[in-house]
């Protein structure tokens, strides 16, 4: 029986777009298989992994997993809607290419992660399929109950004055002087305090606890959109003052 190429051709078509759909699907239906997932995908990370922290509103939920026996840690986030999970890497300061740092000046001595947190963060919302006003309560939830970030920094000069957060997460990085620091930190605020002044109106968000500073945009179009993008600066001070 002979069959016409048009029949090849759809059938071709039919086996690519369902390989390219089963590929895009990465959400799981298990919280730790999402875990897993990510420890496969970054095999560096430390596999002992405990839950230390879960909000649920709605029908999302976000769980934070660290490593609570060591100071030197990456962490990873887990994200839910209804039954199903997505989890990604929310790595130390140590990985310069991971958070694309904006004033970083030294070249990074870890191996490149070959992603950035917002790559990971948007392809969360893209595996649970997250609507527009879903990623937003996701990511209020995630500065704000599970970060515990500040904002407003314009308006907060003291956070920033004599601000030298030192970090232990040092390994690989020489120790940096605290004056050198403290130059960085009070550049960012002055550039915090002129975008302000100019009208330029991105959110720029603090989270003391991971030594990073976040400067937010919204780059939809509409208001069914949300499109998030993030540039990040690094705030802390590596030392092997309080390495472990």
């Amino acid at each position: 029986m002979k069959f016409p190429i048009k029949f090849f051709l759809v059938l071709s078509f039919i086996f690519v777009y369902s390989c390219n759909n089963e590929k895009q699907k990465e959400n799981f239906d298990n919280e730790q298989r999402s875990v897993d997932n990510v420890l496969k995908r970054f095999p560096f990370m430390d596999k002992k992994m405990e839950k230390i922290k879960k909000v649920e509103f709605d029908s999302l939920a976000i769980s934070l997993y660290r490593n609570i026996d060591k100071t030197d840690y990456d962490e990873i986030l887990v994200f839910q809607k209804g039954s199903k999970f997505y989890a990604i890497p929310f790595l130390s300061n140590m990985y310069f290419d991971f958070w694309n740092f904006k004033n970083e000046t030294e070249k990074s001595k870890f191996a490149n992660t070959n992603t950035t947190f917002e790559k990971e963060l948007n392809n969360s919302a893209l595996q649970l399929n997250l609507s527009a006003d879903e990623k937003q309560q996701i990511f209020i939830q995630l500065i704000t109950s599970i970060l515990n970030t500040e904002d407003m920094l314009e308006k907060k000069p003291e956070l920033f004055n004599d601000f030298v957060l030192w970090s232990p997460r040092k390994s690989k990085y020489k120790d940096e002087e605290g004056n050198n620091c403290l130059e960085r930190t009070s550049k960012l605020y002055k550039q915090i305090v002129e975008d302000r002044k100019n009208g330029i109106r991105p959110s720029y968000i603090l989270d003391k606890e991971n030594g990073r500073v976040y400067k937010l945009f919204n780059d939809s179009k509409n208001v069914n959109e949300y499109i998030l993008r993030i540039e990040t600066y690094r705030v802390d001070c590596f030392t092997t003052l309080y390495e472990m």
